[in-house]
């Protein structure tokens, strides 16, 4: 079974990469070349260390995976492992080349998507390894997690979601991005400027009923509608 196990090699390589991103990439291009707008984001300080889950709304790649690093470590000066936060993402998208392979170290949580890879619908079981990675990240920290597990736009959040939710007991904090594919200057290359864009953290979703209570479906559909409601594009 895989781990997210570091060893003191990937733990200094990953704050290398965190604090590099922040000084020589985030600050300069969301604060001084764009205008990225963050709301809400008073709940970091508040919020326990470990065992939450981000959610958000996916645009693209890494942007605002990014913002929302930059948001936790840059703008708030939380300790890099305290919490530790990370970001899922698909298997072949973190292997696609050297940079992706850097991101990775930098947090990533990569699974095997049952429903797509390489830009086509796929149906296959589901990756038990990945699933089993994810929640070691929840459990151990907070996890930035997409869940309509496509750029898309107005894909519908997967139902797994909720299971996800269900099964670690997670504090919910639904983030809603805007703009970041403005930002894009072709396809998942940054370079446009003078862009305004929005990342707007909501209050943690009141889940005490649907934890208390065995999983139900009706249950889980309700509590994926509430998040769609807070993240899904229209189409």
């Amino acid at each position: 079974m895989a781990s997210l196990r570091q060893t003191f090699l990937d733990r200094w390589l990953r704050r290398g990469i965190i604090t590099s991103l922040g000084l020589g990439f985030t600050i300069p291009y969301f604060r001084l070349l764009n205008r990225v707008r963050v709301t809400g984001d008073a709940i970091i300080d508040k919020l326990p260390r470990k065992n939450v889950m981000f959610l958000s709304n996916h645009q693209t790649y890494f942007m605002e995976a990014m913002a929302i690093f930059d948001v936790v470590y840059i703008r708030h000066r939380l300790p890099l492992e305290n919490p530790f936060m990370r970001f899922s993402a698909a298997t072949e998208t973190m292997k696609q080349n050297l940079l992706t392979q850097l991101f990775s170290k930098g947090g990533g949580v990569t699974f095997r998507r049952s429903f797509r890879e390489g830009g086509k619908d796929v149906k296959r079981g589901a990756d038990f390894e990945g699933i089993a990675k994810v929640e070691e990240a929840i459990a151990s920290g907070w996890l930035l997690h997409f869940p309509a597990g496509t750029t898309q736009k107005g894909a519908p959040l997967r139902p797994g979601v909720a299971q996800l939710l269900h099964r670690t007991q997670a504090v919910a904090v639904p983030v809603r991005v805007d703009g970041f594919r403005e930002l894009l200057l072709y396809k998942q290359i940054p370079g446009k400027v003078l862009k305004k864009c929005r990342v707007a953290l909501h209050p943690p979703l009141d889940l005490a009923k649907f934890y208390a209570a065995p999983y139900h479906k009706d249950a889980g559909t309700e509590v994926v509608e509430r998040l769609s409601a807070i993240l899904v594009d229209p189409a």
